[in-house]
């Protein structure tokens, strides 16, 4: 009882360690050590939720937490001037804070206890990482996106800025963002009208940038309770009509806005009742509009209607597979795959939606 209380705090400050990122950096977990296991895609137990005899609409696919849970394999003389140089050690996902998959299938990671992005490459078996500019290295990446040509936006927390790398990993550009931004947590980017979302933790709003200019368009939003307002937004998503889902953190909501920045949606309250929220994090939509929330209080994913009517969680606290230890970053990509960023177990899971027929296919599997 007393380390699910020390848990639940931990889990209900992020929102305001955001909003001071040095403490984020040097933030102490429960005293539980964390897990050493690896699960691999390959090798992945068939679990799916609910359990059966009802129709699965979640597969558990397997997770990642190094290069070699993509199929890296490293000759001797590799392996030895990676011990010499201490580079091996920070190929392994420590604090994944958020989730992005490219054109080329590639899986980004921000990890904000040792200030890089991992870049997985699954097609080809092969690892790299952006850690940011000849003049600035990157501190706290919490927020990650990437744009219709591959460039990938990373905002740091930390030094309230959003580097962009070009898609071979090197630095392109930092975003004017002097005159406009406080603190950057969540990205999102709208494709097709070459829309950039900043989630603006101590300015309690969104902005909407214009990415051919670099300006603000718009903003979403203001410090409040009320329908529309915001109490420290931390995450944020995009559904593929261009509607914007929020993580209200402090006022424990979603709230979803249409291409316009006009409320849709807004549910969600404390509470240990079915539906509630404990401490709300990462936000993702999938193909058919349902609402997935990752809650760092619950240790577990649940999933919404766009009016906040549960249809399904799952996950509980622990280190197996299809568990969680304070989940935070969620990304739901084109083939309904489901991305966790499950924080403290070192790891991203990877999950299938199975739609509502329960026969979706996986991405390397044929549709007839």
């Amino acid at each position: 009882m007393l380390q699910q209380a020390v848990k639940t705090i931990l889990a209900l400050t992020i929102a305001l360690l955001l909003a001071t990122p040095s403490a984020w950096a040097e933030e102490t977990p429960p005293a539980e050590a964390a897990p050493q296991a690896r699960e691999q895609a390959a090798a992945a137990p068939d679990l799916v939720w609910p359990s059966p005899p009802q129709q699965a609409r979640i597969r558990y696919l397997g997770s990642v937490s190094s290069p070699e849970d993509i199929g890296r394999k490293k000759g001797f003389w590799r392996k030895v001037w990676d011990f010499i140089r201490g580079d091996e050690a920070d190929e392994q996902v420590v604090r994944p804070m958020a989730v992005a998959v490219d054109s080329r299938d590639r899986l980004l990671v921000a990890d904000a206890k040792i200030g890089r992005v991992h870049i997985f490459d699954r097609r080809e078996g092969e690892y790299s990482y952006l850690r940011g500019s000849d003049r600035e290295s990157m501190r706290l990446p919490i927020g990650l996106a990437v744009d219709g040509r591959d460039y990938i936006y990373v905002a740091d927390g930390e030094l309230g800025s959003i580097f962009v790398f070009r898609p071979d990993g090197e630095f392109d550009r930092m975003l004017d963002t002097a005159d406009w931004l406080k603190r950057p947590s969540a990205l999102a980017i709208d494709r097709a009208r070459q829309r950039l979302y900043v989630v603006d933790v101590p300015a309690h709003d969104i902005k909407v940038i214009d990415l051919p200019t670099g300006k603000v368009s718009s903003v979403i939003g203001r410090r409040g309770e009320e329908r529309g307002e915001f109490n420290f937004p931390t995450f944020a998503a995009l559904d593929r009509q261009g509607r914007l889902a929020v993580t209200d953190s402090m006022n424990m909501r979603i709230q979803i806005f249409d291409i316009e920045g006009q409320l849709v949606s807004s549910f969600g309250k404390h509470g240990d009742g079915s539906g509630d929220f404990s401490a709300p994090k990462g936000v993702a939509l999938d193909s058919e509009g349902h609402v997935y929330v990752a809650d760092a209080g619950f240790d577990n994913v649940q999933v919404f209607d766009e009016t906040g009517k549960l249809l399904l969680f799952w996950g509980t606290s622990g280190q197996e597979a299809g568990k969680f230890w304070l989940p935070t970053g969620l990304l739901i990509d084109a083939q309904d795959r489901i991305y966790v960023a499950d924080s403290y177990n070192n790891r991203v899971q990877i999950f299938q939606y199975l739609g509502d027929g329960g026969a979706k296919k996986g991405p390397d599997e044929k549709n007839d």
